[in-house]
């Protein structure tokens, strides 16, 4: 079945193509390092879905794909099509938005998938491809835009089926609406932005009733971690507490690299957009009354990158929840299409240039450091398994965490955020360190804690630069990733 309003889209299929096949060049050094990231352990042993926390769609996803009752991997495809449903949905994004109108090569398409946060999302074997699916569902919708029933009943599906797939994008709808809203606030339809604004709202709020309503009828529950700081009677101070968790988290990605130099240097051109509006306006009082609803507009936006975890009760704060980075730079280089003359329209592309190519040296990095973790992982597996080998062995502690690899400190000076994106599953706190030790199914019978009731108890059977292996007794060990000094 042909869809008109997405044909009129897609007829450049050259410059489509061109935005895929460097979407799928960008992914080379994650698709190289093949790494076991977190729940991919449980998940390869168990094929286990994601119902538990509400995302009973991406469970329903995981089975399709799988041609199987259970969840099974199928990597790299499952990397490989992810990377090709992002690369379309930037496509049909920056289009939609008109933005690099009859360019044959569309950077600003490209700036989804390349989103630095993203990373650690691409890394799951398992989760990529319904976390990105989550994204191009909450897209798609806008290409019915101009016709209100077809939009409605679209947008309703697409945002039930994003809670379904992964929560965090959903809040993305709005950002995708925004750039229509922003456009018509720019034309001075004032209409059309209230009557637009009131159905993106609805449609929102359709779709999440709808969504609760089959969690209830499907017995499930949303993860504990959904719970909201709404009805909290510290409301204020939890909102300013999560606030700079938020922006902890977006002057981490800054910190890394030169990026803060490249977002500004775009963001710089958007603004001179912005400036251009205006004075191209200085006659059309319309113009002028809706440039402060433009920047509440472009406000909230910013506040919308991490979707809904500043109304959260508990939140890890993990880049990979901040799925709206990419929409909010799309956004702002949405205003400098309002640029006049050549040479501010090339020098304002170029800087989206240097955006994608500084993420193509961030995933060059991340892949290398996904590497050397693996690495050094396997090389502490390899030291220990003596111990853990040991058939009178029963009990295991865990007292910190492994370290980053010797080999990617210089890697983590550079960028910072690769402590967020990367983290170790053989830890105190992980609840995957039992799969990740358990090589050749020789802790089947062994229970593994993470306390630190045992520091300094016990006798040293090893110690090495990065730990300390405590007997306890005949059935106890005690691995101390703090190598803590005792007396």
């Amino acid at each position: 079945m042909r869809i008109k309003e997405l044909d009129s889209l897609l007829q450049d299929k050259k410059s489509l193509l061109i935005t895929l096949g460097i979407s799928l060049l960008y992914v080379f050094p994650i698709l190289f390092a093949d790494y076991e990231y977190l729940d991919d352990y449980g998940r390869n042993l168990f094929g286990y879905g994601w119902q538990h926390d509400g995302r009973f769609i991406a469970t329903l996803l995981g089975k399709l794909c799988s041609l199987n009752s259970n969840n099974l991997s199928i990597y790299p495809f499952s990397l490989l099509l992810s990377t090709l449903i992002l690369g379309f949905t930037g496509y049909i994004l920056v289009s939609m938005a008109g933005i690099e109108k009859n360019k044959t090569v569309k950077w600003s398409s490209l700036l989804i998938i390349t989103a630095p946060a993203f990373l650690g999302n691409l890394v799951y074997k398992f989760d990529c491809i319904p976390m990105s699916l989550s994204l191009s569902v909450v897209v798609l919708p806008y290409i019915f835009y101009n016709s209100r029933i077809k939009f409605v009943i679209a947008s309703v599906i697409g945002v039930f089926l994003s809670l379904g797939l992964y929560q965090s994008s959903a809040t993305v709808f709005f950002m995708v609406g925004s750039l229509f809203l922003i456009r018509e606030l720019i034309n001075g339809e004032w209409k059309r932005f209230f009557i637009n604004s009131g159905i993106i709202l609805g449609v929102f709020l359709a779709a999440y009733v709808a969504y609760t309503v089959a969690l209830k009828l499907l017995g499930l529950n949303m993860s504990d971690r959904a719970a909201l700081i709404i009805t909290e009677p510290k409301l204020n101070e939890m909102l300013a507490y999560n606030n700079t968790r938020f922006l902890d988290r977006i002057d981490l990605m800054l910190r890394s690299g030169n990026y803060k130099y490249y977002v500004s240097f775009t963001i710089l051109f958007a603004v001179l957009g912005l400036v251009s509006v205006v004075y191209s306006a200085k006659r059309n009082v319309k113009r002028l009354v809706a440039l402060p609803l433009v920047l509440l507009v472009v406000a909230v936006n910013f506040w919308l990158i991490s979707g809904v975890n500043m109304l959260l009760l508990k939140c890890n704060w993990d880049l990979r929840s901040y799925c709206g980075l990419g929409f909010f730079i799309v956004i702002c280089v949405f205003f400098q299409a309002y640029l006049k003359g050549s040479i501010l329209e090339k020098i304002s592309r170029f800087s989206v240039v240097l955006l994608v190519f500084f993420s193509f040296v961030l995933c060059a990095q991340f892949g290398k450091c996904l590497t050397l973790q693996t690495q050094f992982q396997n090389d502490f597996i390899a030291e220990t398994k003596p111990f853990l080998s040991d058939k009178s062995l029963k009990k295991v502690g865990m007292i910190g965490a492994l370290t980053i690899a010797p080999k990617n400190y210089f890697s983590y000076s550079e960028f910072p955020l690769f402590e967020n994106l990367i983290q170790t599953p053989i830890s105190q706190h992980s609840a995957w360190v039992k799969e990740a030790l358990n090589i050749n199914s020789m802790l089947n019978d062994v229970s593994i804690e993470g306390s630190r009731v045992w520091v300094c108890k016990g006798e040293v059977v090893k110690e090495s630069k990065f730990y300390i292996v405590r007997r306890i007794d005949a059935s106890t060990l005690v691995f101390d990733f703090e190598r803590n000094k005792c007396e």
